[in-house]
């Protein structure tokens, strides 16, 4: 009763202190809020304060939070390893975080060595996180792209052989991305504002940064050879066009039309190797290709191994490549000669391998987890069977081997078989009792995979059946399955979604009141929709940085793919932009829902979840608003990360446990 009387009192003083009228339509509540959500400094922190301060005394006060905060602090704490790099000495390269809150830059010499770290430990305190790395081929000195509190804005930092570091590029209000090496004194970025992007070249000796190319469409840099700069246009999320610069005129030339190109590499003799659905007909996967980098229109297939291709590696001195494939989530690893012809290449047990990067020696490293191993790092050379652990993930003595998981397909409103992966707690029973969360992937072009997920035994532990599908326009199941959500297509993906719910219910694993609904980013925007529009269908939902009006993100924040939102979701200011927003469906939403956003988040605009928790509050809805003032698009630090998986779990036990 004491913690009943608290959540009503505290609701009630958000409420009344920010909002001038109860009642009013969605449009009203909108224009009101829009007089000051994202520009009256002053009154955006005083709400903020009072919405963190509420959601935390609501969650905290309950008798599950002490026990969930442990428990996760635990399984969450435990150290992490993985993007490993290798340059041509041998010296291996990969990110770790042991005790502390953010990972470091580590190395070893030879695998099982001690690892040797790079990174000031002082970055944590800062606010820095490693974002990327890319390791000079010399070893001479490695680019650290770091950014702060989550920003995405990406500042360059050099760390030299002997453990010298300097900064090279720094600016709070721009992104420096897609290095690319051209010599040991200059390398190649792409730099970003909210509203532009342009090509330049860096010379580290002179610190003279100079632009070359600029275009209105989104370019992304890939490679470097004998003065032509290889770059790829991007026009939506499944449409590209390839063209080379030419470094000294700065003038572009095609390649080929528009398609689908992806992970660009010169293969080192006038050619370029590209994941493409080029040469791939109605509903086939995408395969390698070769392109002719002299002339426009030269492709010729290389390799179709008709499942999903997740990236490769080329290592031009032995003529080859080393492939990732995927099917339904899992790894395969192959190396192929130019020829054709396929290598000798180690083989890992069944897993997801995440990375594989090769020096000129056809030295190999990889990064590999299962969903009941954690993250190690692999050494090995091509041509031989050999791995060696260069470093692994400790568990502390938790046991994971308990996790199983399997692929299931539940049948779609149209009968389209949807792909998900299924998590069941040991002795579960088709009672129609079990609480069950049904967890939606960001993107949309992603996809659900059995990685290795510490929280997933927690969730285990309290009895929760897991359900990831892997809905239209994910990635992993062919060009036509990921394009298959654009524009109109979007409802059907929804539909989708939506019967991941019913797949539940009427498989016998649980009901309506004891299903939560969680998402981030595109995850949080189903989330957000699926509340407004079949709240009948689930207990309770967790909407963690999630869209909701679509109009108002593609026109605030980062700007710079706009056109390539509008192609694959809406065009701004469509009928069908404003039917896809949840927002304005909110007065529809009848069940609790915890809405989170990041202060310093690029990607969803921390005003689009702040209106619509703020719309939410004000039609009366039992709504918990979290925002993160000192995080972006995710946690960034380890100790963000345990707070927003402990807040999450809490309020899903507190709903659906009870029920």
């Amino acid at each position: 009763m004491n913690r009943i009387m608290l959540i009503l009192s505290v609701l009630v003083v958000i409420i009344t202190t920010f909002s001038h009228a109860l009642t009013g339509t969605i449009e009203d509540i909108l224009k009101e809020a829009d007089t000051w959500i994202i520009s009256d400094t002053a009154r955006i922190m005083t709400y903020l304060d009072s919405c963190n301060t509420a959601t935390d005394q609501i969650l905290k006060s309950s008798p599950n939070w002490e026990s969930t905060y442990r428990d996760l602090s635990f399984l969450l704490g435990i150290d992490y390893a993985g993007s490993p790099q290798i340059d041509n000495t041998g010296r291996i390269y990969f990110t770790m975080r042991l005790t502390g809150q953010i990972e470091h830059l580590f190395y070893v010499d030879s695998p099982g060595q001690w690892p040797h770290q790079l990174t000031p430990n002082s970055w944590a305190e800062e606010g820095y996180n490693i974002y990327y790395y890319l390791v000079h081929p010399s070893g001479d000195y490695v680019l650290v792209g770091v950014m702060k509190h989550g920003s995405e804005k990406y500042n360059i930092w050099m760390i030299t052989r002997d453990g010298a570091f300097k900064p090279l590029l720094i600016n709070p209000n721009v992104e420096y991305s897609d290095v690319t090496f051209k010599s040991k004194d200059q390398f190649f970025v792409m730099v970003a504002t909210d509203s532009s992007r342009e090509l330049c070249r860096y010379t580290i000796s002179t610190g003279k940064l100079e632009p070359l190319y600029r275009e209105k469409d989104w370019v992304s840099l890939y490679d470097y050879e004998n003065g032509q700069i290889l770059c790829a246009r991007w026009y939506s999320f499944s449409e590209s066009q390839v063209f080379i610069i030419d470094e000294k005129t700065g003038k572009p030339r095609n390649l080929t039309s528009k398609g689908y190109f992806e992970g660009l590499k010169f293969t080192g003799d006038g050619r370029i190797l590209s994941v493409s659905g080029a040469l791939s007909g109605p509903g086939e996967f995408n395969t390698l290709v070769f392109i002719d980098s002299k002339k426009t229109g030269g492709i010729k297939p290389f390799y179709n191994p008709k499942i999903e291709i997740d990236a490769f590696d080329i290592i031009k001195s032995a003529r080859a490549c080393c492939v990732l494939l995927n099917q339904d989530g899992y790894s395969k690893a192959i190396a192929l000669g130019y020829d054709g012809n396929q290598l000798v290449l180690p083989q890992t047990e069944i897993g997801i391998i995440s990375q594989i990067e090769s020096n000129e020696y056809g030295e190999l490293v990889l990064e590999y987890n299962s969903p009941i191993q954690p993250g190690a790092v692999y050494f090995s050379r091509l041509g031989t069977s050999m791995l060696k652990t260069v470093t692994w993930t400790a568990t502390f003595g938790f046991d994971f081997s308990k996790i199983e998981v399997q692929v299931v397909r539940y049948p779609s409103k149209d009968g389209t078989l949807i792909p998900s992966l299924l998590y069941l707690p040991k002795g579960v029973a088709k009672n129609g009792n079990n609480p069950a969360l049904v967890i939606y992937h960001g993107g949309p072009p992603d996809q659900s995979r059995p990685n290795f997920q510490r929280n997933i035994a927690f969730a285990l532990s309290k009895g929760f059946i897991l359900l990831f599908p892997n809905v239209r326009g994910s990635t992993g199941y062919g060009a036509a399955w990921e394009r298959a959500d654009n524009l109109e297509g979007r409802f059907k993906s929804l539909e989708d979604d939506i019967a991941a719910l019913d797949y539940l219910v009427q498989s016998g694993y649980s009901r309506p009141e004891r299903i939560g609904i969680w998402g981030g980013s595109y995850g949080g925007y189903t989330v957000n929709y699926l509340a407004t529009t079949v709240p009948d269908k689930f207990g309770c939902a967790v909407s963690e940085v999630g869209v909701a009006d679509a109009d108002y993100l593609h026109t605030h924040g980062d700007l710079t793919f706009q056109k390539g939102w509008e192609q694959e979701f809406a065009p701004v200011g469509s009928k069908l932009s404003h039917d896809l927003s949840p927002i304005f469906k909110a007065q529809n939403i009848d069940k609790p829902i915890l809405v989170t956003a990041g202060f310093n988040d690029p990607r969803v605009f921390a005003g689009d979840p702040r209106r619509f928790a703020y719309v939410l509050a004000r039609l009366k809805k039992n709504v918990l608003y979290h925002e993160d003032m000192t995080s972006g698009h995710w946690g960034t630090t380890k100790q963000e990360v345990i707070d927003g998986y402990a807040r999450a779990y809490v309020f899903f036990i507190d709903h659906l446990l009870t029920k």
